[in-house]
């Protein structure tokens, strides 16, 4: 007897955008998922961590207090890179802990799998060792309801560049 089995992946809207997130802070750049905070929409619909809603996105406020310096490579890993006719997966620190702005603690990450016309996030998970600022295990979400979020890639691509722009500004004191 022959069986299917399929996953269902439902299309979302993502977008860069400037939101209340927290609740305590004043408004900061982040992604919106289906217009809902990053942070907020991880907290509701994943069991990584109860403090999820109180994250702050990875881009952009990782720090290295060593250098002084900004982790850039939170931005350089969310970015989409497609190639024709390959498939492409990253493992993406997407939230971390507005306290500490490092990957020591609650650091949600994704894996991000990139086609030659979408982005999907297959798996969220927390952090669980890095080394040298990339994060090297992560502890995945395992429960059969954790979700799976499919957006087209020049969608992606828009909200990237959006939130890159208003993170630039942000930090300029512009908004």
């Amino acid at each position: 007897m022959n069986t299917i089995s399929a996953t269902l992946q439902n299309e979302h809207s993502i977008e860069g955008c400037i939101k209340d997130a927290s609740g305590n802070l004043k408004p900061f750049p982040i992604l919106a998922i289906d217009n809902i905070p990053l942070n907020i929409w991880v907290h509701q619909n994943t069991h990584i961590t109860d403090l999820a809603e109180s994250l702050v996105p990875a881009q952009g406020w990782l720090y290295d207090y060593d250098s002084n310096l900004a982790l850039s490579n939170a931005w350089q890993l969310l970015k989409p890179e497609a190639y024709e006719n390959e498939t492409i997966s990253t493992v993406v620190p997407i939230l971390v802990c507005p306290d500490d702005l490092d990957l020591v603690c609650n650091v949600i990450m994704v894996e991000q799998v990139v086609s030659a016309d979408e982005v999907v996030w297959t798996r969220f998970g927390r952090a669980f060792t890095h080394i040298h600022d990339v994060v090297t295990s992560v502890v995945w979400e395992t429960s059969p309801y954790a979700p799976c979020l499919s957006f087209p890639l020049n969608e992606f691509e828009k909200a990237y560049n959006d939130l890159k722009e208003l993170d630039k500004k942000w930090n300029e004191n512009f908004i």
